[in-house]
């Protein structure tokens, strides 16, 4: 059966032609294309494929370096009888030390008393030097300590909190109570770290602690604020990191631009030992401090396979990946356990979060309307901004990125558990990680030999270290002969809930054919 239309000078028969009608009609609307990326001419693969590999990691993965804001600070607890603990010999060449440090930059401080955080107008080293030497800067007991660490939370930077973690609150002390397992909680969980340098000192009879406590904001780099305070206070007797990742990443790559795939040593050339054809645009996001690398080859998927078969005969091309180090010897916080590998097909999440990505760069021009209402302006034309955004410039629903399913991948990659144990054997500092061919590996296990791969190392199991001796450097006796655990309670009740198991701690990504 045919079923003709006439439109204008054109006839269009039968249903192939009602198809293209209906087809015409669901992509545009007022003769905007509902979807502006159905041209083709966006290519996520282009040549800022890595810029963009990179923005994918920093959203989608747990582990990442933060991008600060505001000023890293400082936060002195000025109540009556630390000045005591001030005054030692040793505590205050370790303060004055900090002091030139952290005031080299542009830096908040903040004085801790009379249950307020109250700003000081600080100049320079010693002028903070002559306040806290004043004794009539310590009036009272109420350092607002809870209230400090809060405000440190909530914010963005690093920060340094000397105390001695003894909260007063509606006229008590809190010595039970573990008031600081909230906000302790919640700046590990966004990726940062919390490091305890504690000096003994006495207040009259009562043997206390003095707690420089550096809050560290996403994975620490040369300008961190521990990087450049830890010598200053390496001479304190205790040291204890409070973090659900306080391992430590490195690479020893051969080259800058070698990575750690395989190389075959034997080659006559860089060309002909770069089997891989690992390109120029290779990064390894360790080096600003983001667990990643993307790896760019030349190379299909189909080559790899071939060549792993050729290279096996010569007992070599076994792992993908090498040269990836991790200290396991830091088990302040946790003793971790058994790790492995995972690996996805991320193509369709990716190529979402580039269009999405894309589209934030074409805000539309905006205009008043009749009635006082945003619109889009009379001149504005990119096609981009009318299909993706509201008329009052609000971006459309479907052009949110939001994490979309992957796709497992089984029998391609596993992790070299021998490479694992034995180096985990022989050195807790230097341990291993190799990504192996899996024994099953076949070509046929990739969905999307086309598409970007992720390979994920995930930490399995970390149990609370709460045995560890350093705890009790987290308790002391006060005045009134009262144990006062509040602090040991919130630092065991923070590891106790965090836990981070399952975790994802270094990913590679693999894009074939560049």
């Amino acid at each position: 059966m045919k079923i003709g239309k006439t439109l204008g000078f054109v006839r269009i028969t039968g249903v192939f032609g009602l198809l293209i009608i209906a087809a015409a009609c669901g992509t545009k609307k007022n003769n905007v294309p509902v979807d502006p990326f159905e041209d083709g001419k966006f290519n996520p693969y282009d040549q800022e494929l890595g810029k963009r590999i990179e923005a994918y990691n920093h959203i989608a993965a747990p582990n990442h370096a933060n991008s600060k804001s505001g000023n890293p600070a400082l936060y002195i607890d000025f109540s009556s009888g630390i000045n005591k603990a001030f005054a030692d010999p040793g505590i205050k060449e370790m303060m004055t030390n900090c002091f030139n440090t952290v005031l080299a930059q542009n830096f908040d401080v903040y004085k801790l008393g009379s249950n307020k955080i109250i700003p000081l107008n600080i100049a320079n080293t010693t002028e903070l030097g002559q306040r806290v030497s004043d004794p009539t800067q310590y009036a009272d007991i109420w350092a607002p300590i809870q209230s400090a660490v809060e405000k440190i939370v909530d914010g963005n930077n690093d920060a340094l909190l000397i105390t001695d973690f003894e909260e007063w609150q509606k006229n008590s002390e809190v010595t039970n109570t573990a008031f600081l397992k909230i906000p302790f909680s919640k700046w590990l969980e966004k990726g940062n770290t919390i490091h305890f340098f504690i000096a003994d000192y006495k207040e009259g009879a009562v043997a206390k602690h003095l707690y420089f406590t550096i809050f560290n904001c996403g994975n620490p780099n040369e300008s961190s604020m521990i990087s450049k305070l830890e010598s200053k206070l390496g001479s304190l007797t205790t040291r204890f990191d409070l973090s659900n990742q306080s391992y430590q990443l490195r690479t020893a790559y051969s080259g800058e631009k070698t990575g750690g795939l395989f190389y075959d040593t034997s080659g006559q050339s860089e060309h002909a030992k770069n089997v891989l054809d690992l390109k120029d645009n290779y990064i390894n996001g360790l080096n600003n401090g983001n667990h990643f690398e993307f790896y760019p080859l030349g190379v299909d998927w189909k080559t790899i396979a071939q060549l792993h078969t050729t290279y096996a005969a010569q007992q070599q091309f076994n792992d993908f990946f090498r040269k990836l180090y991790i200290d396991l010897s830091n088990d302040d916080s946790y003793t971790f356990g058994d790790f492995d590998v995972k690996v996805s097909s991320i193509t369709a999440d990716f190529e979402h979060f580039s269009k999405t990505a894309e589209v934030k760069k074409h805000k539309p021009k905006l205009a008043k309307g009749s009635d006082g209402q945003d619109k889009f302006a009379d001149d504005e034309n990119d096609v981009f901004a009318l299909a993706c955004y509201q008329p009052d410039g609000k971006l459309k629903e479907q052009w949110i990125y939001k994490p979309q399913p992957v796709t497992p991948v089984s029998e391609v990659f596993i992790l070299n558990k021998t490479l694992f144990t034995n180096t985990r054997n022989q050195d807790h500092k230097n341990v291993e990680f190799g990504v192996s061919f899996d024994p099953k590996f076949n070509l046929k296990n990739i969905p999307d030999p086309n598409g970007i791969i992720k390979v994920d190392i995930i930490l399995n199991t970390a149990i609370p270290n709460l045995i560890n001796a350093k705890l009790s450097k987290f308790q002391w006796v006060n005045a009134k002969h009262v144990p006062n655990i509040a602090l040991y309670e919130s630092v065991k009740n923070t590891l106790q809930e965090l836990k981070p198991a399952n975790k994802v701690i270094y990913s590679y990504y693999i894009k074939t054919q560049q």
